[in-house]
């Protein structure tokens, strides 16, 4: 029988040298990003700069909170929804993207932006209940059950990209360094929601929590290799029009 006794902390001491420091290459990449951007595209200049943000305070929380402090149930609901906000705005980004390449009609363009939102709404929402639940003993299963929802639905976002991408035709009218771009965040998306997918079943849960390098293999290094890509391959770069052929 799986050990939910410490549920749903973690059963590791974090690292925080570790923490600080990758706490500032994704400093230093926040502030990559902030000097390219000029007013368009908004809605991806604040996405990114968004999740950014949260990845940044995340692992600086985890750098500086003592052991105390991480396990209670304020600081772990915090860190929490800021490795969420952070994983599903890289997801936004990905899809606000399409909507900003070639002539897409107006109303597929709201589609992408109006569903996609609702789904990562929908699928955020559903952990509220999931973290209240799992201070509970009685109510772990339920939790759990959220929990592998939530999971899902985010995994089926990361999925579901590829034929939206394709249906949209968009990749006829991108260059290079845009393909690139959404092709690696996309993937680094994807392997995060595979793990979050994974670990949402008790006993994967337990494993993973027993060490931290498990959350910095599966987790923060996809996201912390979008939020690179992003910066190198800045929209102001990659959205550009093509050179025309002589």
């Amino acid at each position: 029988m799986v050990d939910l006794s410490n549920y749903p902390y973690p059963a590791y001491e974090p690292n925080k040298i570790a923490a600080g420091i990758l706490a500032g290459v994704i400093g230093i990449s926040l502030i990559g990003w902030i000097a390219q951007t000029n007013c368009k595209p908004r809605r991806l200049i604040i996405l990114l700069i968004l999740s950014h943000l949260t990845i940044f305070v995340e692992l600086v929380l985890r750098a500086a909170l003592p052991s105390s402090t991480r396990t209670t149930r304020a600081a772990f609901t915090a860190t929490s929804v800021l490795l969420a906000v952070g994983q599903r705005t890289i997801i936004l980004a990905n899809y606000d993207f399409l909507t900003h390449v070639g002539n897409l009609k107006s109303s597929f363009s709201r589609c992408i932006i109006i569903g996609s939102v609702l789904i990562a709404l929908v699928s955020a929402i559903l952990m509220i209940p999931a973290g209240m639940l799992s201070y509970n003993s009685d109510t772990i299963d339920r939790s759990f059950r959220l929990r592998q929802v939530s999971a899902a639905i985010v995994l089926a976002m990361t999925i579901l990209f590829y034929p939206i991408w394709f249906a949209t035709k968009t990749w006829k009218d991108m260059k290079k360094q845009a393909i690139i771009l959404l092709i690696i965040s996309s993937i680094c998306c994807m392997i995060v929601a595979i793990y979050l997918q994974i670990t949402s079943i008790p006993d994967y849960y337990v494993d993973a929590n027993k060490d931290e390098y498990w959350f910095y293999i599966f987790q923060f290094t996809p996201i912390a290799i979008a939020l690179l890509t992003w910066t190198i391959l800045h929209p102001r770069r990659s959205l550009a029009p093509p050179i025309p052929q002589q």
